[in-house]
């Protein structure tokens, strides 16, 4: 009682966004404009899917060098390792106990689990020892006539092509996306232009957008009780 406060200095880090241009470029001949209405309505809804799946790919995959950096390639990555004897391409019930045992606790239920489509088959399969027997442990009660198994300790199971494929490093992600940050420069800017190939009758249809993001996280967070790592975003090694 009475004694003088101690004070703290808290630390904190720059973190740098710099836009990077995502763009598009596209031409078509006026005579093809003029025979097929909607081709022009139909490139810009093309060029816009076409952006929004660079964007996950990524958020996902990105490797920081005149793009975003994805979480593949952030130094806060946890990527947990095979188990000892595990066949190749195959994913075990102890790989997504791992996973999720890594997972930063306060980041769980923000968490979703991101796969690419061949791993649906290995969590079909996917079952927990019993003794001498087993139980599966993604299937639900029900069996496969049941409500589509798309939930692993409850949280989502969402298929992308951004993953890689099945026992490749990044097939499997466990992630919490409110951890990454991302900023633009206004939504995705297009033009038109009959000048640019003026000489060969044909219109150019032009797309940018500025955009940067990454990890709010730079390293793995050491527990304040513990040794095993923990993070918002996991993957699964090689196998």
């Amino acid at each position: 009682e009475a004694d003088a406060l101690v004070g703290s200095k808290p630390k904190f880090r720059m973190i740098e966004l710099i836009c990077k241009k995502l763009t598009g470029l596209y031409y078509a001949t006026n005579e093809v404009l003029a025979d097929a209405r909607m081709l022009g309505a139909m490139a810009m809804q093309g060029f816009g899917e076409e952006t929004a799946f660079k964007l996950d790919d990524g958020c996902i995959r990105g490797t920081g060098a005149g793009q975003m950096q994805g979480i593949l390639n952030s130094a806060a990555l946890v990527s947990v390792a095979k188990e000892t004897g595990q066949a190749a391409a195959t994913i075990v019930y102890e790989n997504i106990k791992k996973m999720w045992g890594r997972m930063w606790a306060r980041s769980r239920q923000n968490s979703v689990w991101f796969i690419n489509q061949d791993c649906e088959q290995q969590l079909n399969g996917m079952s927990q020892v019993v003794g001498v027997g087993g139980a599966p442990v993604y299937l639900p009660p029900g069996g496969a006539t049941a409500q589509p198994y798309s939930q692993l300790y409850g949280r989502p199971v969402i298929p992308i092509e951004q993953c890689d494929t099945v026992g490749t490093k990044g097939d499997i992600l466990l992630a919490d996306f409110s951890q990454y940050v991302m900023v633009d420069k206004g939504s995705m800017q297009s033009a038109v232009s009959a000048h640019v190939r003026f000489l060969t009758d044909e219109q150019t249809f032009r797309f940018i957008y500025r955009v940067d993001g990454q990890s709010l996280w730079h390293t793995p967070l050491t527990p304040f009780k513990g040794t095993a790592t923990l993070s918002p975003f996991i993957s699964l090694d090689n196998r």
